[in-house]
């Protein structure tokens, strides 16, 4: 079997490169005749750089590197209506990609969720079967897994006999017992990574792990476009300004922030993943963050169980994401924990600064 693993994060290229390297040793799910080929998507930093170490180390098959997202206006334009008609312009157009090798060339595409470009790679793989892999928290709150449509382009997509996205055979998730999602029926759960594995990936991704292991507290920084929140954001900061020489300013790979207070910051090329294997003691770590999945990801990937302080409860929930679902899968992340007090949700700035406090207080930083 012939499969396509598409990436746009490092979180997801870890499952990957885990659930890849246990189907070619036969240690999980032993296929038939399996190979693998992974498409990594340049919208993160370091993504060139990691995808020619791939390609280098030979851990595919084939190695993709694809340009950035396109953005065609949405999911409800003329233009999308377009698109659907001709697959193979697009991703010759769009992402240089010849369909002569794309075209039915996959039985499995893998990937964590809808986009036009995965969606017209499928139009060329009719026979394929879709498995989606875990995006990280937005997946167990079961918000992004797919894209709203328009009944004027679902009702297209009928006539062109389109594969839906809904129809996915089955979901790959770390932790199944934290999803309340549809389709239950449908989940697997990925392999946990084995020792051999994590030192085989660290040493190949070393430049991309070293360094910062010594601080105490982890601001995980995110930019939303919202001002006020953005202000109230800053202020935020300014309560960890007192505490400076402990800070590591770690700058999403996405959306960089300006590190207006000078703390020591990641230039957002590390494998934010690796760099948690070489923290000291990091159940004593302080993540703090609007949401982040990197704050639940020593938990879900490593069982380990650092502090975790994420203040979404500050701004408007339309702006922070923080539905009904969202705060669901908070409580499910907070009951997995031995100790479920060290995730702090604050619900305004003073209880933000009195949860810090407590922190600073029980890891004695002064």
């Amino acid at each position: 079997m012939r499969f396509l693993y598409y990436c746009n994060s490092t979180y997801q290229l870890m499952n990957i490169l885990n659930l890849h390297d246990q189907r070619k040793h036969a240690g999980f799910e032993s296929l038939r005749d399996y190979t693998g080929e992974l498409m990594v998507q340049d919208s993160f930093e370091g993504a060139s750089a990691i995808a020619k170490i791939i390609e280098e180390k030979g851990y595919f098959n084939k190695v993709f590197l694809v340009n950035k997202a396109f953005n065609n206006g949405g999911f409800h334009t003329l233009q999308t209506l377009i698109d659907q008609l001709f697959p193979a312009h697009y991703l010759s157009d769009k992402y240089h990609l010849n369909s002569n090798e794309i075209k039915d060339r996959y039985d499995v595409i893998c990937a964590p969720k809808y986009s036009m470009l995965i969606d017209q790679i499928w139009r060329l793989n009719r026979k394929a079967s879709m498995h989606l892999l875990e995006d990280g928290i937005g997946t167990y709150s079961y918000s992004i897994l797919f894209y709203p449509r328009s009944k004027r382009i679902e009702q297209f997509r009928k006539i062109l006999k389109v594969n839906r996205f809904e129809n996915y055979e089955r979901l790959y998730l770390v932790n199944p017992a934290m999803y309340a999602g549809e389709h239950l029926e449908r989940v697997h759960e990925l392999p946990r990574f084995e020792p051999s594995f994590l030192n085989e990936i660290r040493q190949a991704f070393l430049s991309f792990s070293e360094g910062y292991e010594e601080k105490k507290i982890y601001w995980l920084s995110q930019f939303l476009n919202n001002e006020e929140f953005n202000r109230m954001m800053a202020e935020v900061l300014k309560t960890l300004v007192d505490h400076k020489e402990d800070v590591l300013f770690c700058q999403h790979p996405r959306t960089p922030m300006k590190n207006v207070h000078g703390f020591a910051e990641t230039d957002g090329k590390q494998i934010f993943e690796l760099l948690m294997l070489n923290m000291h003691d990091i159940d004593k770590k302080l993540f703090v963050a609007i949401h982040s999945t990197a704050c639940f990801t020593p938990k879900m990937l490593y069982d380990k169980e650092p502090y975790v302080l994420m203040f979404y409860r500050l701004g408007d929930p339309a702006v922070t994401y923080a539905t009904k679902e969202f705060e669901e899968c908070v409580a499910r992340f907070k009951a997995s924990y031995s100790d479920p007090d060290k995730i702090m949700i604050p619900n305004d700035l003073e209880e933000f600064k009195e949860c810090f406090r407590k922190y600073c207080e029980k890891e004695g930083l002064e």
